[in-house]
């Protein structure tokens, strides 16, 4: 049997399910990866901490939590990001997740950046480990179709021998591709956003494809690949 070139798995478990793998995309489509996607493609470098209460390094510009007029993990809140800046951007799951890789080169992957994240892992080469990042529920992992559905259109993009739960994800992503703003308006993280009026930022991140950025970790920092 031909081996295996493109898996997918959850959260912090699945990342070191996948340690040693030549490529390790990370996907948190609400809204990590999607404000590190849009910052580096404003020229921005993007250090991913853990938590805000992280040292912060000289330099480096501490992000708010969520925030319409800062800098922040709200990604509309960063398409004004001025080009140089290094911005750390604490997340408990897209930029832990990154800042716990490694060994591998590491990008990091939404719907807006799909196909231009995976041409910059097919060029590395594989196996390519596809990371969905999940949510947080009472400090216990929650899969989220946001995050499978970044995970299967960037799947979708690869070619190799895909595992069963990649291939799964990659048909949830072609079955609704049509209908990914509609499903992330209405699912429950979409939802938790726009009641706390950050509907905007869930529009951004529905955007297939509309970025053609691969972030990717070099000395600590997401960067354009």
């Amino acid at each position: 049997m031909a081996s295996v070139d493109v898996h997918v798995d959850w959260g912090l478990p699945g990342l070191r399910a996948m340690s040693g793998f030549p490529v390790l995309v990370v996907v948190d489509v609400l809204s990590f990866c999607t404000a590190a996607d849009l910052a580096v493609a404003r020229g921005a470098r993007v250090l991913p901490m853990r938590s805000r209460y992280d040292a912060t390094p000289e330099g480096v510009v501490l992000a708010w939590a969520r925030h319409r007029e800062r800098w922040s993990l709200s990604p509309s809140s960063l398409l004004m990001l001025t080009a140089g800046v290094r911005l750390g951007l604490p997340s408990p799951n897209g930029a832990t997740l990154c800042a716990a890789a490694s060994g591998s080169t590491v990008f990091a992957g939404c719907l807006r950046n799909a196909d231009a994240v995976a041409e910059a892992a097919a060029r590395v080469g594989g196996p390519v480990g596809v990371v969905a990042g999940g949510e947080r529920r009472d400090d216990e992992l929650r899969p989220a179709i946001e995050d499978l559905l970044g995970a299967g259109a960037i799947v979708s993009a690869l070619s190799g021998r895909r595992s069963p739960e990649a291939e799964l994800a990659a048909a949830a992503f072609r079955s609704v591709r049509d209908d990914i703003s509609s499903l992330l308006a209405d699912c429950e993280s979409g939802r938790e956003l726009a009641e706390m009026g950050f509907a905007h930022d869930v529009a951004l991140a529905a955007e297939v494809n509309s970025s053609r950025t691969a972030p990717v970790l070099r000395d600590g920092f997401l960067e354009a690949a």
